[in-house]
């Protein structure tokens, strides 16, 4: 099984998200919503580009959502080795389907990836500190 570590920074309005040092980074999100002191976890992605210009392809169904909608943005900052694209698509996928997401409609039911455990790490918001493909045996 691989394990991999994925640290999350935020969570960042997305007006203001240029001005974050990470804008220009690439990895994982987790898009919430905040209304009260309630957290929502409407959609969780991946960018191979930057995340600042992936995620104003959101623009058009955010809009649709009242409160505060914030960002999380999270690198795998391990192992210490370029990650590739399937390893960040399988890490989405475990994500989705570990943890309920509004938005979220590919990727919520099967997860056909590799032997895997992330530990998330820093600012994570709702997900959980460790999930695993071995989980699933309970969906």
């Amino acid at each position: 099984m691989q394990t991999i570590t994925i640290e999350w920074s935020g969570a960042f309005n997305l007006e203001r998200l240029n001005l974050c040092g990470l804008a220009s980074d690439k990895g994982i999100y987790a898009i919430s919503r905040f209304w009260g002191n309630r957290e929502t976890l409407l959609y969780i992605g991946r960018t191979k580009r930057e995340f600042q210009k992936r995620l104003r392809e959101h623009d058009t169904w955010l809009k649709l959502y009242r409160g505060q909608i914030k960002v999380r943005l999270g690198r795998i900052v391990s192992p210490n080795m370029t990650f590739s694209e399937k390893l960040l698509a399988d890490a989405e996928c475990l994500l989705i389907i570990l943890n309920e997401t509004v938005e979220n409609t590919s990727s919520i039911n099967t997860y056909s990836g590799r032997a895997l455990t992330i530990n998330n790490i820093g600012r994570r918001g709702k997900l959980e500190k460790r999930i695993s493909s071995d989980d699933l045996e309970d969906y």
